[in-house]
């Protein structure tokens, strides 16, 4: 029994960390064959989505996502690359998600990013866009409920909440202290060109560094999955309306110094599913909403 529960564990961090047997090309597990071997990657509420801001509902219930203790120092503990992407485990319980139309408090668990080809202009690699527009980057948060555990997260709607964040060049617009951290933490890329190369993050780096320049009350909201499989429809998507803005030559970094490129999946149908917009974006709405998102009987595809 003990064993079984291992798998599950294992089959469910694949999103996050160290499944070895999908890819999203070159083997026999790669994008068009995810649904084979995981049917839920076939559902009808999967991620990434294009986001068609003229068709969105703003929500009232939507508004500061507070961000619990994403300021402190020396939160960010490894940077891995897992062979799918490069990934920033975060320490234990340090840093948490709540408020925001959020029915429950999430801990942080890591971070990830999603790219395109080594040029990025021709080739952007996020995996949401706005209005059909699709960034250089994009870089996801996870947390899950901190009242559940991996396996019982999978199986309920919101049991895991993603904050999206596109990451774009600031060439028109400096933002020197935001380069100034992006460079110090894109230096580790290089120490980390191969799947299975981790090194220690010693930086005294925040969160809230890596984000500066984003307004946490501008967003989008809906339910999804996870993007990699084994594909949970288990996700509370927030995908934030500003970029984070670092250089060019730090963007680049990513399909430069790492030994793969391409680590994004194709958008997904929306199938009338119904994305919510925070009270603070005020242009293209239809209307308000009720109190739909966590409602149990919203589960399953």
């Amino acid at each position: 029994m003990m064993l079984l529960k291992t798998c599950v564990v294992v089959i469910l961090l694949s999103d996050f960390s160290i499944a070895k047997d999908w890819c999203y090309f070159g083997c026999e597990n790669s994008l068009p064959h995810w649904g084979k071997h995981y049917p839920k990657c076939n559902g009808r509420k999967q991620s990434p989505i294009n986001i068609d801001t003229q068709k969105v509902v703003k929500n009232q219930e939507l508004g500061s996502v507070d961000l619990i203790n994403f300021s402190l120092p020396h939160t960010m503990k490894m940077l891995k690359n897992n062979g799918h992407t490069v990934e920033c485990e975060l320490k234990e319980g340090a840093v948490g998600v709540r408020g925001g139309g959020l029915k429950h408090k999430y801990t942080a668990l890591q971070f990830h990013f999603h790219w395109g080809g080594k040029d990025l202009v021709n080739h952007p690699g996020s995996e949401h866009s706005l209005n059909g527009h699709r960034s250089p980057l994009e870089m996801h948060i996870v947390s899950r409920r901190s009242d559940l555990n991996d396996s019982t997260a999978a199986k309920v709607q919101d049991g895991f909440a993603v904050m999206g964040f596109f990451i774009e060049s600031n060439e028109k617009e400096k933002q020197k202290e935001t380069s100034q951290v992006w460079e110090s933490f894109t230096d580790y890329l290089q120490k980390i060109p191969r799947k299975g190369d981790k090194v220690r993050i010693m930086e005294p780096f925040s969160m809230h560094q890596l984000l500066k320049g984003v307004d946490l009350s501008k967003y989008y909201r809906y339910n999804g999955s996870l993007t990699t499989p084994p594909c949970d429809e288990a996700v509370v998507w927030t995908i934030f309306k500003d970029p984070i803005r670092i250089s060019k030559d730090l963007l680049l970094r990513f399909p430069t110094k790492i030994s793969f490129g391409n680590v994004y999946r194709p958008q997904q149908p929306l199938n009338n599913r119904v994305v919510y917009a925070s009270t603070a974006l005020t242009a293209g709405y239809t209307g308000t909403t009720e109190h739909i998102l966590h409602h149990p009987t919203n589960q399953g595809p």
